[in-house]
């Protein structure tokens, strides 16, 4: 693993140590964002700079010191649900816990993640009547949509809401399917763009891919113009690892029709001598498959999960949505595994066809089939070279240079 420490020490010693205030839903690692939150973290920490966590009290906190809140569930009895159901809007309880949080640590600038529905929007303020510079993060499209996954309840790319009538969120039952879901979110989108436009607190959002800079700017100018891309950061071995052409190909992630799951089960019935390994935790449905050459094993920790994709030939990533970056595909290319991955969202900044994976169309079954046999039938020469680029290519998403950039949009507003 390479030395961050020593030289980010070096390129910062000269810049004011600052106390980050870091925001987030969850106080745990639940998935990719506090996966990025909590590399900040640590990295923020290694430069010196004092970092503190504002969150709801879901699941056990992993940092010290960590604030928390009580935390609104939309998985609550429906009894809960109409009690608390203000707090989804706007959390009075959080605000006023994010006050003291404030008044005890005294950050010079927040950094804001997932907050929406639980902490709320009732945070901005407070940070806007403290004086407190604000970064976002955007890690999905909650900012210009509703049910934040641009997806219909179909699972089809939706843009209807650009023109800035959400009730086509509602009347698609875009969230979940589900027309109670998908009211509540279609309401709190225009309670916040009437009462509180997060682009009036925010002064710098971060971007995690150029894609998802442009897409959020087709929909909103206002947060174009304090947008920044800065790519998620991937720990990755300080040397290229020998070549390790495994016997299985595997699939790590959510197991959710979005993720192009069942496109990549119908697939392998075309190749049954071909084993499938399916790593993640998701809809039981899909666990379910009686494919004999498909082995479901779960969630992984990091550990087993990075054994996995080192001793895979490939890691397939067969998204239907508009993925904000692809975590998954610089993951594997750290280590030197070549990634097969549908040609949608961020995906093409990271995988480049036939340098280091292949791409496809997505949803296309046939071009998914075509993409893979190809793959599977490429010399060693070949292959070693896939690997060795994947390795070379991922270099410009290294935690250096993320904190290098992050640092700059941080110096931007601490004056």
């Amino acid at each position: 693993m390479i030395n961050l420490q020593t030289k980010i020490k070096v390129k910062v010693d000269f810049v004011f140590l600052m106390k980050v205030l870091q925001i987030d839903k969850y106080p745990y690692i639940k998935g990719g964002t506090e996966t990025v939150m909590f590399n900040t973290i640590r990295l923020l920490n290694n430069a010196g700079h004092q970092v503190s966590l504002f969150a709801t009290d879901e699941g056990q906190s992993v940092y010290q010191p960590t604030y928390t809140t009580p935390y609104f569930s939309t998985d609550a009895p429906i009894g809960e649900k109409i009690k608390r159901i203000g707090s989804f809007f706007y959390n009075r309880r959080a605000a006023k816990e994010l006050e003291r949080v404030i008044q005890t640590e005294k950050p010079d600038i927040a950094h804001i993640h997932l907050y929406l529905n639980s902490l709320s929007v009732s945070i901005l303020p407070v940070l806007k009547k403290y004086g407190i510079p604000v970064v976002m993060s955007l890690h999905d499209y909650r900012q210009i949509c509703p049910s934040y996954l641009l997806l219909d309840r179909n699972l089809n790319i939706c843009e209807k809401c650009k023109s800035g009538n959400y009730f086509h969120c509602m009347f698609s039952r875009c969230s979940k399917g589900s027309v109670a879901e998908s009211t509540l979110m279609t309401f709190e989108m225009y309670f916040r763009r009437w009462f509180y436009k997060t682009e009036k607190y925010v002064d710098r959002f971060i971007c995690v891919s150029r894609f998802e800079a442009d897409k959020h700017a087709e929909f909103n100018k206002e947060i174009a113009r304090k947008i920044k891309p800065v790519y998620n950061p991937v720990a990755f071995p300080s040397i290229y690892k020998t070549m390790n052409r495994g016997n299985y190909i595997l699939y790590a992630g959510r197991l959710s029709r979005e993720k192009g799951l069942p496109t990549l089960l119908s697939v392998m019935k075309r190749f049954p001598d071909i084993q499938l390994k399916v790593a993640g935790a998701g809809e039981k449905r899909y666990s379910e498959s009686a494919l004999p050459n498909v082995e479901f094993l779960g969630h992984q920790n990091k550990s087993d999960l990075e054994d996995l994709i080192y001793n895979a030939s490939y890691v397939i990533v067969p998204s239907e949505w508009y993925e904000t970056f692809g975590l998954a595909c610089t993951e594997s290319l750290a280590l030197g595994t070549p990634v097969i991955a549908s040609r949608i969202g961020a995906i093409p900044e990271i995988v480049e066809d036939g340098q280091n994976g292949y791409l496809f169309e997505p949803k296309n079954e046939q071009d998914l089939a075509t993409t893979l046999q190809k793959a599977l039938q490429i010399s060693n020469e070949e292959y070693e070279r896939l690997s060795k680029n994947g390795y070379e290519s991922v270099k410009k998403f290294s935690e250096e240079i993320y904190f290098r950039n992050l640092m700059e949009v941080y110096n931007e507003l601490v004056k």
